[in-house]
């Protein structure tokens, strides 16, 4: 499949170069005519120059050693690197690349605030904390985003909204499971006012004991519950409208330094994305893959991001559910600076040079 990619993309750039290269002024009247039909054509396929000349583009310069960054959770960007479509983008080119893992988000925040890290794939809500923190770093693309990694799960005889009224919902306050389940109650016609809600990491102690009627967290951690039919899932963000984004980061310095390479990086990830979305049987092998780099159950894999949309672009969906989670973020004073905007946050123009958006 990587083959045909390259080859298809290698064609278009062909394509496309035959198309440039007639393009040239005239002095003439008679040519006039002519001469603008050309800058006509000249400037429809300068809509696409600058993801052209990527195909083209080979760094030259001093050796740079780039650092990866993820999560056991997170995966485009470490397949990228295990699977070798990294190497595969940047053959020629004078770069070499190394991959560290973290146990969460703050830790990676950490690592580009000490400059030891380039990029990284981690959810939205970490990312913005350290964009508020001042890191050093922006999001400037995601991995996936997925409407049932975090849903509400409750006891199997709550149904509806009116059965979970009053009823006692675990969750881990201030957290992207936290920001998801009001949108959760908002859609169901309710608020947190009509639950009692119960603020701790260990949700699934309390609600397998009983402790409480519901609570919103990673569905993976109630496949147990789920199997023996002891809880149900009541909603998520197909209902909703939201989503749970897996953020990709970049360290300021390192992409307005070196933009070209922060880009094809970013073609790399959608390359990844891509394959896995051709077929289940790609979806099962990268996830067997990640299994035994990250020594995670393959089934947790499965569950997780059965349901994601993956591809390196955030969709109008994800920039709504940016600003709500910043907005979210601010109203829990979550910030350190809460007078960061979504242009602190955002840099979308790589995107846009890697021709993904």
């Amino acid at each position: 499949m990587r083959k045909a990619l390259a080859l298809g993309l290698s064609f278009c750039m062909a394509a496309t170069l035959i198309g440039c290269s007639s393009g040239g002024g005239s002095t003439t009247t008679a040519a006039g005519e002519s001469a603008g039909t050309e800058s006509a054509a000249a400037e429809s396929a300068g809509e696409t120059s600058e993801a052209v000349s990527l195909d083209d583009y080979v760094y030259e310069g001093d050796p740079i050693e780039i650092h990866l960054g993820d999560i056991n959770s997170q995966f485009p960007l470490n397949l990228a690197y295990n699977l070798g479509f990294l190497e595969e983008e940047f053959e020629g080119s004078n770069v070499t690349f190394t991959m560290d893992y973290f146990l969460n988000g703050p830790a990676i925040s950490e690592a580009f605030a000490s400059g030891d890290l380039d990029f990284a794939e981690f959810g939205e809500q970490a990312a913005i904390s350290g964009i508020s923190a001042d890191y050093g770093y922006k999001i400037i693309g995601r991995n996936c985003d997925t409407e049932t990694m975090y849903p509400l799960v409750v006891e199997s005889d709550i149904t509806d909204a009116e059965g979970l009224k009053g009823a006692k919902i675990a969750v881990s306050v201030g957290t992207s499971a936290h920001y998801l389940l009001l949108t959760y109650l908002e859609s169901m016609g309710l608020s947190e006012q009509d639950i009692e809600l119960v603020n701790t990491n260990d949700t699934v102690t309390l609600l397998s004991s009983g402790e409480v009627q519901g609570a919103a967290d990673q569905l993976a951690k109630f496949n147990s519950l789920i199997d023996a039919g002891e809880v149900h899932v009541l909603a998520d963000g197909t209902a909703s409208g939201t989503c749970q984004i897996s953020a990709f980061v970049g360290r300021n310095d390192f992409c307005e330094q070196y933009p070209e390479i922060t880009a094809k990086i970013l073609r790399a990830v959608q390359r990844v994305d891509e394959w896995m979305a051709e077929s289940e049987e790609n979806q099962q092998e990268a996830f067997s893959t990640l299994a035994e780099i990250t020594q995670r159950e393959e089934t947790w894999f499965s569950t997780m991001y059965s349901g994601s949309n993956f591809g390196a672009d955030l969709t109008d969906q994800d920039l709504r559910v940016l600003e709500e989670v910043l907005q979210f973020m601010k109203d829990n004073e979550l910030l350190s600076n809460p007078d960061i905007t979504m242009d602190d946050v955002l840099d979308l123009s790589y995107l846009e040079l890697a021709g993904l958006r």
